[in-house]
């Protein structure tokens, strides 16, 4: 009988040698195919923010052939005299599908992954945490549905972290148009309305002629909407701009790349950064100026976004991780995002995951100053205000 095996990659010349190996599999993992998953997004985001972590890419083989893949990292979390290490999923931004599995190896491959998860997570301190996962992941389920051969060492615990909002597109505009409903589509009538009687206005994508100067004005905007209120964007650290150039070019030369903008008298006041991968719109990053808030410029670039995506003949537009209002005004559908935390199994598991979850929600609140998190508590509090007047429901 074959023996499925394990092998760790950690180096990042392994990593970039796998690049054929990955997207053979990618195009063989059916529904989880995701471009977050994608070995240019991987690689590129370890590129930029891999220091500081040690890879830990899993390598799943049978009969010399890699069935599966699963792209961890080892994270140090610190704060005071306190440290914790975390196995982790590389590149969870916006969305987080786990791992890739052939879809004639998918229990075995998941086998192994909690094999190796039982040896690391007895033998040290390591825990896992996996964020942002799809509730409908199907790597998630299959995990779900092996982790009970490892109770007896393992202990886990999952959770719904947010909601991710997305639109199952129809095949004619007039027909998601009509879905918004009347007050709805009055409003946008108006809006835009007023706004070409006052301005020329333009709908446009970004090139590559272009991309550049684009993505200069895109971060300007960024920083400028965040510091109308009072919080730091986060395109005011250099690296993450630097990413930003970096996928936008590969994703360019892929034809994934969907950044688009709303002009008005040639001036950008609204833009999109996007994706468009297996049929679906990925509604990355979004910038508006604040100055044409009464215009409801925001609302009109989706519109205009929607439309384009529906010409080109998309499944779905994923407007991905947040509930913000302003998503629910173009769908009533939206998947939750689940964390997985597995640990060793100890005398006090449920105090171990308590105590796990603060620690971790201190070390991302230490990134923001008090000023800043008291008016990103502000925005959420009008957020929930907002939702409870739209009808929809405030508990995730």
């Amino acid at each position: 009988m074959i023996k499925t095996t394990l092998r760790v990659i950690a180096e990042p010349e392994g990593f970039e040698s796998l690049a054929g190996i990955w997207d053979s599999l990618l195009q063989r993992n059916g529904e989880d195919n995701s471009i977050y998953l994608t070995h240019e997004w991987l690689s590129t985001w370890w590129r930029h923010f891999g220091e500081g972590k040690k890879l830990n890419i899993l390598l799943m083989e049978r009969d010399e052939q890699v069935m599966g893949i699963v792209p961890l990292m080892r994270t140090e979390y610190e704060m005071g005299p306190v440290k914790l290490h975390l196995l982790e999923t590389i590149g969870a931004v916006n969305c987080n599908y786990i791992g890739l599995i052939r879809s004639e190896n998918k229990q075995e491959a998941a086998s192994a992954f909690l094999a190796y998860l039982e040896k690391e997570l007895v033998k040290s301190s390591l825990a896992l945490r996996l964020s942002l996962v799809p509730e409908d992941s199907q790597f998630l389920q299959l995990l779900r549905h092996q982790a009970p051969l490892f109770s007896q060492s393992l202990v886990a615990e999952e959770r719904v972290m947010t909601l991710a909002p997305y639109i199952s597109l129809p095949a004619t505009w007039q027909e998601y148009f009509r879905s918004l409903g009347r007050r709805r589509r009055k409003v946008l009538r108006r809006s835009l309305r007023a706004l070409q009687e006052a301005h020329s206005v333009q709908f446009q994508e970004c090139d590559a002629d272009s991309i550049e100067d684009w993505l200069s004005r895109f971060f300007d905007l960024h920083q400028k909407r965040w510091q109308s209120v009072g919080v730091r964007s986060g395109f005011s650290n250099p690296e993450k701009r630097e990413f930003y150039r970096d996928i936008s070019n590969k994703f360019l030369q892929k034809k994934w790349l969907h950044f688009s903008c709303l002009k008005v008298d040639e001036e950008m006041v609204s833009a999109e950064f996007g994706y468009i991968y297996n049929g679906k719109l990925y509604a990355a990053t979004a910038a508006r100026d604040p100055r044409y808030s009464d215009y409801s410029v925001g609302h009109l670039h989706h519109m205009y976004l929607m439309r384009d995506a529906i010409a080109r003949n998309l499944r779905e537009v994923d407007l991905l991780r947040g509930d913000e209002p302003y998503k629910f005004y173009w769908t009533k559908s939206a998947r939750k995002y689940m964390e997985v935390i597995v640990i060793k199994r100890g005398l006090w598991p449920a105090l171990c995951l308590r105590f796990l979850h603060a620690f971790l929600r201190l070390c991302e609140i230490s990134k923001y100053g008090l000023r800043e998190i008291y008016h990103l508590y502000l925005r959420r509090r009008r957020e929930e205000k907002e939702k409870e007047r739209m009808g929809l429901a405030t508990k995730l």
